[in-house]
């Protein structure tokens, strides 16, 4: 039984391995085959110089996504590593809130989102790192913005519950089917994979940012959920010890 459940644990961390080359192969095959193409129609003919510009300007874009993509990679396999130091310190969970909706608030008002706060008044501190902490709110809230129809509203709450901190984020986005909910927070899973590309520019996902979430707070002792309903909206949910 010990053996059978060994290997069963290492053909499953296999198949785990294989799916991310796979995937991670994939996203980054993307990005250089399009600055291959553009770069070969840009050889086969003369064009304008206005024409030049915007093809090199569409290489530049594909370039910044493959560096968003690989930086997003070892900063998830250094932290998966065990690589990154990680500071404790007290950390005000309003003020952190507040902190991460401020960074988003020119992207939301792009995208016609309003960010509404629900903090709690007084304070009540957790132990932790302040940008790890800081980075899983901002990866949500992000994540919240972009799935949001224009004129949709955003809530960033906070609240205790027993021995535990929550911070709640609530969109009124298209939601996620309850059997695609439980892989949400898996390295390169998106729900919706050409929803998720937009217009192929560097705003368009990897399926990264969840999986980066749910390890700074499990690397706090804390717990990450996701809650939807189909046409409705999400909530996902972060817990963490005082």
């Amino acid at each position: 039984i010990v053996f059978n459940a060994l290997l069963a644990r290492l053909e499953a961390a296999f198949g785990e391995l294989r799916r991310f080359t796979a995937d991670a192969s994939h996203e980054l095959r993307t990005p250089l085959t399009v600055i291959r193409s553009v770069g070969e129609v840009a050889l086969r003919e003369p064009h304008s110089e206005t024409e030049y510009r915007d093809i090199i300007g569409t290489m530049l874009e594909e370039v910044d996504r493959l560096t968003l993509l690989t930086t997003l990679l070892l900063e998830l396999t250094r932290a998966e590593g065990g690589q990154t130091a990680m500071k404790c310190e007290a950390i005000d969970l309003s003020e952190l809130v507040r902190d991460a909706a401020g960074f988003l608030g020119v992207l939301a008002e792009e995208e016609r989102v309003r960010i509404d706060l629900d903090l709690l008044t007084t304070v009540v501190p957790v132990t932790g790192d302040w940008m790890m902490l800081r980075q899983a709110i901002v990866n949500l809230l992000d994540n919240a913005i972009k799935h949001s129809p224009p004129g949709a509203t955003v809530t960033l709450a906070s609240q205790a519950r027993g021995e535990q901190m929550e911070i709640s984020v609530s969109d009124q986005g298209e939601g996620i089917p309850a059997e695609q909910l439980p892989h949400v927070f898996d390295r390169f899973y998106r729900v919706d994979a050409a929803r998720s590309r937009q217009d192929g520019s560097v705003r368009g996902g990897f399926g990264l940012g969840l999986a980066i979430a749910r390890w700074a707070v499990e690397a706090h002792g804390g717990h990450i959920a996701a809650e939807s309903t189909p046409g409705k909206g999400s909530v996902f949910r972060i817990a963490l010890p005082r």
